[in-house]
């Protein structure tokens, strides 16, 4: 299941800076600091945007505050590397017919509270996942209770599908719970248990302490694992602060209270250029805009040409949008695959404005002005047998949605494409147009959080046409083939092969007009040594390296 995001995590600034913080360097450092030797010890302290509420792994799917506490304090069966793919964390794994997962955990592996952790853990917590009542996102829910489990012994435990479905380890990276100190507690008890106030988890950093102002959570204290299965933490110990917005955040920084930011936005990016010690870092978010064409519809006869959708993209100005609407914090998306995935193909051409080559395309597909159209009259359209080139792009009613979807019409008026701006409430896309197909045109939003393999299937396969997630209605044999193949195959570079079969077929035969891909900014004091910025499957991902990371010595508290 793709998710529609409704809530663009955009900040604003010049396109210039993109390129240089992309690359995961500092912004203005006047006077850059000399990596000493890693030793152990000294504090992190982080300002966190978000308001968390509990510390459980399988609670958290919808609030990014509590994700950056529990990445440091529960550990997965696996975990992604920096290209998202699946590696070990908590276990190693075999695969046998395609279908059955053979898990082995970690000899020495502890809870934090000293107990070893075993399968029963494992099968513990699967099991509420598998509970009907399990609070989380629904589509998790439905893919785990369609497995079966078999413990082997305390190390080995079998995870067998129903069929072949090879994106199924990025759904094992999910945070183990302790079956020692939960054992009991149901799926709809799971929020209000008293273990999330003080969580017990397997992760390099264990859980200390909680400050609060009344009842809402104001800090918490991390202090490295001495028997952390994997290589234990530089750090002696992480405390983060948490704030409501991003300016309160970053005056936590301004005023020496911390030592990073989790997130920028345009404005503090640009302050955050005057401040010699921070550190800027910047990666593409697992998320992309682009604009629905409604092929079903047989009354919009012009979506239905190749020669048209590809016109629509060239004589789309996308380069000017992210360098003008959102102040350059985006990629031009040149694929459904983002730039950052090991399956993403970089052979595909650059993305590009080009309203001359669009002209010809509408014109050799027989789109052709009326005798005597002028431009800027309203009788410049485009029309074939008698009928003109015009449509309604319905578009979330927010103000950078709306800014976007008025810079598309601009860039087609010049084309001689009438296009009407239908304005509705966010809230109302999915149900009331998006599931219906009662739409002609849509600029939606969708957010790969949390599930880096690229698994296109829902959203541009044949099958997904009528009632699943395609909701252009394309329906294309090729592609569907490569996407069907590349579900069920386990072998890395056969899936990335079909993937990138699937993205030059789609740059072809365009069934969707890709805008952008957005970024996502934040930053580190320079006292801090060994950041750098990767691949996000989500902004918890900052964090991913973080055992990694020291003080310099003589540089900060």
């Amino acid at each position: 299941m793709r998710h529609l995001r409704w809530q663009a995590l955009i900040a604003l600034l010049g396109l210039a800076l993109v390129g240089g913080l992309l690359a995961g360097q500092g912004g203005s450092t006047s006077n850059p600091l000399t990596p000493d030797q890693p030793s152990p010890g000294g504090v992190y302290t982080e300002a966190i945007v978000g308001t968390p509420q509990r510390f459980n792994p399988l609670l958290d799917y919808f609030n990014l505050a509590e994700r950056d506490v529990n990445r440091l304090v529960f550990s997965g069966l696996t975990r992604f590397d920096a290209s998202g793919q699946p590696a070990p964390d908590l276990a190693n794994w075999i695969i046998t017919g395609d279908i059955t997962y053979t898990f082995v955990l970690r000899a020495h592996a502890q809870w934090h509270d000293g107990t070893p952790v075993t399968t029963e853990d494992v099968a513990f917590t699967i099991g509420v996942l598998q509970d009907p009542a399990y609070p989380g996102p629904a589509d998790i829910g439905r893919l785990w209770r369609a497995v079966q489990t078999r413990i082997i012994n305390t190390q080995t435990i079998e995870i067998i599908l129903p069929e072949p479905f090879a994106p199924f380890l990025d759904y094992t990276t999910f945070g183990l719970l302790p079956q020692h100190l939960l054992l009991g507690t149901a799926a709809t008890d799971l929020a209000g248990a008293d273990f999330n106030a003080h969580p017990i988890g397997t992760g390099p950093f264990k859980f200390e302490s909680a400050e609060r102002n009344g009842n809402a959570l104001t800090a918490v204290t991390l202090s490295a694992f001495p028997n952390y299965f994997a290589t234990q933490p530089l750090l002696s110990q992480v405390k983060f602060f948490f704030y409501p917005d991003v300016a309160t955040a970053f005056a936590a920084y301004e005023q020496g209270q911390v030592l990073g930011v989790s997130h920028l936005d345009a404005e503090r990016v640009q302050l955050a250029l005057n401040q010699p010690r921070l550190g800027l870092y910047t990666s593409v978010l697992p998320e992309y805009s682009l604009i629905f064409l409604n092929l079903k519809d047989d009354s919009l006869i012009f979506f239905k040409e190749k020669k048209v959708r590809q016109a629509l993209l060239l004589g789309l100005n996308r380069p000017a949008m992210v360098a003008n609407l959102l102040h350059g914090q985006a990629v031009v998306a040149n694929a459904p695959v983002l730039p950052s995935s090991w399956a993403y193909n970089e052979s595909l051409s650059t993305a590009r404005y080009d309203p001359d080559t669009a002209n010809v395309l509408l014109d050799s597909a027989g789109w052709v002005f009326p005798e005597g159209a002028l431009v800027g009259t309203s009788n410049y359209v485009r029309q074939k047998g008698g009928t003109p080139f015009k449509f309604t792009l319905t578009v979330p009613d927010d103000p950078l949605h709306l800014a976007l979807a008025e810079a598309a019409q601009t860039s087609w008026a010049a084309l001689g494409i009438q296009v009407e701006l239908a304005p509705v409430p966010a809230t109302d896309l999915r149900s009331q147009y998006l599931e219906p197909r009662t739409f002609q045109a849509m600029l939606v939003d969708f957010n790969f959080s949390r599930t880096p393999d690229p698994d296109p299937y829902p959203l541009w396969h044949e099958t997904q046409a009528e009632s699943g997630q395609n909701y252009s209605g394309f329906a294309d044999r090729v592609m569907s083939e490569y996407l069907e193949q590349a579900r069920i195959t386990t072998d890395i570079s056969t899936r990335a092969r079909l993937y990138r079969n699937f993205q030059a077929r789609f740059a072809d035969q365009v069934p969707a007009l890709l805008l952008y891909y957005p970024v996502y900014n934040y930053g580190v004091d320079t006292s801090i040594q060994a950041v750098q910025a990767g691949a996000l499957t989500e902004p918890s991902d900052r964090l991913n390296g973080i055992t990694q990371w020291f003080v310099q010595v003589g540089k900060a508290p």
